[in-house]
């Protein structure tokens, strides 16, 4: 007879793998280079790389330089919702440029005028 092992949850992301993942999103949605950050904060592209790898952590005043050149607060490094499609609404929101922020508010406010929400979805009641 088997016998079911308990299988431990895996753990939770830690602070800097979350920064690590929205860093990365960044990157990709603005298409600016590691070099590019770095040569604004004062790393080489292999520290970049070394970070983004997960072989260290780094300190908040570097994160809150990271998070600047993108035109975020440190904070947006951490906000993660629960709900997947709320967090990917959320990393391509702030992946965007100022002018692409305000014409995605624009459009999102425009799909839901005049309608009721009743929660998630935004459904018409």
């Amino acid at each position: 007879m088997a016998v079911d092992r308990m299988t431990a949850p895996p753990p939770e992301p830690t602070l800097d793998d979350i920064a690590r993942e929205r860093i990365k999103a960044w990157l990709k949605a603005t298409g600016t280079t590691q070099t590019e950050v770095c040569d604004r904060i004062g790393k080489t592209q292999g520290w970049m790389s070394r970070y983004l790898a997960a072989e260290f952590n780094t300190d908040l005043e570097t994160l809150k330089a990271i998070a600047g050149i993108f035109r975020h607060p440190i904070t947006a490094l951490f906000d993660v919702p629960s709900d997947p499609d709320d967090a990917l609404l959320l990393d391509v929101f702030h992946a965007m440029p100022p002018d692409g922020r305000q014409l995605y508010l624009q459009l999102g406010q425009h799909m839901t005028a005049g309608r009721k929400t009743g929660g998630r979805g935004g459904r018409k009641k």
